[in-house]
């Protein structure tokens, strides 16, 4: 079975070229462009691993990340990041994310870090 991921930006090119990359590698890939519908999707669906942009327009990554754990869903998540400052990583360590990754530098090592995640959970 493959492992389900949520993937949430609102940024739809980054959607796409994430989504191709992942199910290159296997991955299945359900894609949000609002954390309101990523809510939903989590509640329905049985997803393994969240990819999560930190930099959403009405609720960002730390605050979604509240409400997960308000609706006790418990899924690892990894940050999704053009913002590499070590507050925001020690900040998103705190909050229970497994992994912070920069768009710009870490793209390509992404399938790997997930397995990393998955493998460690």
């Amino acid at each position: 079975m493959r492992t389900k991921l949520l993937l949430v930006d609102d940024e739809v090119i980054t959607l796409k070229m994430t989504k191709m990359l992942l199910n290159q590698h296997d991955f299945d890939v359900e894609t949000s462009l609002s954390s309101s519908e990523a809510i939903s999707m989590l509640t329905s669906s049985d997803i393994d691993l969240i990819l999560l942009d930190i930099s959403m327009p009405t609720i960002d990554g730390f605050d979604f990340i509240k409400l997960m754990n308000s609706l006790r869903i418990r899924v690892p998540v990894i940050f999704l990041s053009s913002n590499e400052d070590e507050y925001t990583q020690k900040l998103a360590t705190s909050e229970g994310v497994k992994r912070c990754v920069s768009k710009r530098n870490q793209f390509a090592e992404l399938p790997h870090i997930i397995r990393d995640v998955l493998n460690a959970a």
